[in-house]
């Protein structure tokens, strides 16, 4: 999976969790009993889910997260190993587990919960490549310290067959692209671009 797959999915993720778990928003506009607007209903919750989220959240460093563990092994992985194929210590559990429990005692002690949001943009990464299935690598150290190496020295090649021959690979990737293009045109059409570039807003 490439970019739009991890960071798309992620926001999804959050948005249908904020929007079944979290409160609603305040100063929400009342719903009109027009047929029209009974009409529109699905796409108003929708777009709420996506501001309440906007609100409570920095969408920045949830769209970080859901990326981060590439960003760092992949050339990790080129300067170790000779290959951008490797999954290394920011694809294992402890790493998530060490995220986690900082952004917790951050929250508990300061009420500050950006390291929350960074964690579970990581969760969302290792869900999405089923790391589960290299415990070497996930239950890093528990194998031992060093991790599996990856011959893949097209790795560009590689990702560019996968991307259009794998459904495992594509659609995610269709999936993730739709749910940016949506929360893109939200942001154009709310006019937040801006506050979502200083701040991570909607």
């Amino acid at each position: 999976m490439v970019f739009f797959g991890h960071a798309g999915i992620a926001l999804g993720a959050a948005v249908v969790l904020n929007g079944l778990f979290a409160r609603p928003i305040e100063n929400e506009p009342a719903k009109s009993d027009e047929p029209s607007s009974r009409l529109a209903a699905p796409w108003r919750s929708a777009e709420a889910w996506v501001v309440s989220l906007g609100q409570r959240f920095d969408l920045r460093l949830l769209l970080l997260g859901s990326i981060v563990s590439d960003i760092v092994d992949k050339p990790a992985g080129r300067l170790f190993y000779g290959t951008f194929g490797c999954r290394l210590f920011c694809h294992s559990l402890m790493f998530l587990l060490i995220v986690a429990l900082a952004g917790l005692y951050l929250y508990l002690s300061r009420h500050k919960n950006w390291l929350l949001v960074l964690a579970f943009g990581i969760f969302t990464h290792l869900a999405l490549d089923e790391m589960w299935l290299d415990t070497k690598t996930f239950l890093w150290p528990a194998y031992g310290f060093s991790f599996p190496t990856v011959e893949w020295n097209n790795w560009v090649e590689g990702i560019l067959h996968e991307l259009f021959t794998s459904p495992k690979v594509y659609v995610p990737e269709l999936l993730g692209l739709v749910v940016i293009v949506w929360i893109a045109w939200l942001l154009v059409h709310r006019g937040k671009v801006y506050a979502f570039i200083r701040h991570g807003q909607i």
